[in-house]
């Protein structure tokens, strides 16, 4: 994301990051201020920086999950259904930043993914979390973002009304069109009620770039003995006017506001990252506009779409919410230029907010849950712009804590 018309990037294979450099290797690790013992359901989304030739193959992109753990200790782990990972550190600030350390080995330089962690709320809410990839490695040069919630034990109650956005990479199609390397959607969504751990069906509208869909599906929250953890089935249909449906089959789990999902299957066409804050009950309990205002640690995944010359970016940074319906991001990607967007928002009683960008001319979505702690930013918005680099962004965020 870049607020300049003319953003610069290439295909050309990153220069490898040394240690100690570009978040890095950074040998000299702190013990974490706030300690958190707590598992949290992850879901990455990496992509390569450039493409290569269209059309997009799946070999691009590379999809991650599974349950990142972390401890009294400092230390963390990532199990996965292949086994889980050695034990590594994170630090995690007062305010809510996140550093999770990657030691090297051989040719692989250690690394730091930074991001955020929910901490505004207290640890007793159900907390979010993201963090980027954004270093290119030997054996990892993809980049890309990661978005976790907190295991909860028992039932999830999914039924209501949602706000919903996605980010996908779009493969092996014939035409030359930018809706075919990457689409990003957003809208809302209606959950049937229905009896604990049953299938419930997902209904709504909403947007993709200039286009109306129509979102179908499912979702089913996964129950042993009346029992879960906060996994689900998802199947979510987007249909734009006019086309067939289309079913994106996902890995997901949810917290009770929050629902992330991942569609890992790269043999259906798309793979990508799904997000859903539940909505607030408006009229009856609508958003207070007074607590909106503040300061979100973010991170994010971005698609060039142009065909030609397609490619991905991954980013962390800051986006502000000021008093008087300022908006702001600041942020710096994989290849560390800091760049901005600047704005205005307006917010909606269910829970909505709509941000006009300043300079080119965009509309994006962005929506905030119930607790105000969690912040969802979808640029479905295909600019124009001289250097002919239109893009997709799709941004998950925590609220930065301050005071005690």
């Amino acid at each position: 994301m870049n607020p300049q018309p003319n953003r610069l990037r290439c295909c050309l294979p990153l220069l490898l990051f040394a240690a100690g450099c570009a978040d890095g290797g950074k040998e000299d690790r702190p013990e974490s201020k706030v300690k958190v013992s707590a598992s949290h359901h992850m879901f990455g989304f990496r992509s390569l920086p450039g493409f290569g030739t269209f059309p997009v193959v799946p070999d691009v992109v590379f999809t991650d999950r599974g349950t990142l753990n972390f401890f009294e200790d400092s230390s963390y782990t990532i199990a996965r259904t292949n086994g889980t990972s050695a034990a590594d550190s994170y630090a995690l600030a007062d305010d809510g930043a996140l550093s999770l350390y990657v030691t090297g080995s051989g040719r692989e330089p250690s690394v730091v993914f930074k991001g955020a962690y929910s901490l505004a709320g207290g640890l007793t809410v159900p907390p979010s979390l993201c963090f980027t990839d954004r270093v290119s490695t030997p054996n990892s040069q993809s980049i890309g973002l990661y978005v976790a919630t907190k295991v909860v034990p028992g039932q999830v109650e999914l039924a209501g009304a949602w706000h919903v956005g996605s980010l996908h990479t779009i493969f092996n199609e014939a035409i030359l069109s930018p809706d075919n390397v990457g689409r990003a959607a957003r809208g809302a969504v209606s959950i049937a009620a229905g009896d604990p751990g049953t299938e419930r069906t997902i209904s709504g509208t909403g947007q993709q770039g200039t286009a109306v869909v129509t979102f179908g599906g499912t979702i089913r929250n996964l129950l042993l003995n009346n029992n879960g953890d906060g996994t689900c089935n998802l199947t979510l249909s987007y249909q734009v006017t006019g086309l067939a449906p289309d079913s994106r089959v996902c890995y997901a789990a949810s917290s009770g506001d929050v629902v992330l999902g991942l569609d890992a299957d790269e043999t259906d066409g798309e793979a990508g990252l799904v997000v859903m804050l539940r909505k607030f009950d408006a009229p009856a309990t609508q958003l207070i506009p007074q607590l909106v205002p503040g300061r979100f640690l973010i991170g994010g995944h971005t698609v060039f779409v142009n065909p030609s010359n397609p490619g991905s970016d991954a980013f962390v940074g800051v986006v502000t919410l000021s008093t008087q319906g300022g908006f702001r991001l600041d942020a710096v990607g994989n290849q560390g230029s800091d760049f901005a967007y600047t704005g205005s928002y307006t917010t909606n009683q269910d829970g909505g907010l709509t941000l006009t960008i300043s300079g080119t001319n965009e509309t994006w979505f962005a929506a905030l849950s119930r607790d105000y702690q969690t912040l969802l930013v979808v640029d479905d918005f295909r600019e124009v712009r001289s250097n002919n680099q239109p893009e997709l962004n799709l941004v998950f965020g925590v609220r930065e804590k301050t005071g005690p």
